[in-house]
């Protein structure tokens, strides 16, 4: 799995607002053991497609400031060569049936700006965009 995160995080890196995202994430090897460590309130799968790991997704369910039980995926990644393949929704799938016994009220993606595959998946998924962080970096004064 480790290696799989090493190879989704240089893609990442990439993208505009990749950094900050892994930066939030922490390194492959941290979040790999984040994610082997499960509890009732977490949710991780794998797909391989010809005995590579192809897919991955993890989610937690928090609380949120209204007190509303959440389920944030802070991964969800797929290999570009297993794109197209029904690996993303076959994640999605099994993530909707575990948050069906869960009493949970939402669930949240993460996608970066530009994103247009991820935006587009999430949102024939039924998830709709509530809001953007804006950021404008500030030079030394």
């Amino acid at each position: 799995m480790e290696e799989f995160l090493a190879e989704i995080s240089g893609e990442l890196s990439l993208r505009r607002g990749g950094t900050q995202l892994l930066g939030e994430l922490g390194h492959p090897a941290e979040l790999a053991k984040k994610i082997s460590e499960s509890s009732e309130d977490s949710f991780a799968l794998t797909v391989t497609l010809n005995s590579t790991l192809s897919g991955l997704i993890w989610a937690k369910i928090v609380s949120n400031e209204f007190g509303d039980r959440v389920c944030l995926v802070p991964v969800f990644a797929v290999l570009n060569d297993a794109r197209r393949h029904g690996v993303g929704n076959e994640l999605f799938s099994a993530l909707e049936t575990w948050v069906a016994s869960r009493n949970v009220t939402a669930i949240e993606f993460t996608a970066l700006p530009g994103d247009r595959h991820t935006k587009n998946f999430c949102e024939s998924n039924g998830l709709v965009a509530r809001s953007l962080k804006m950021y404008k970096a500030l030079g030394p004064s």
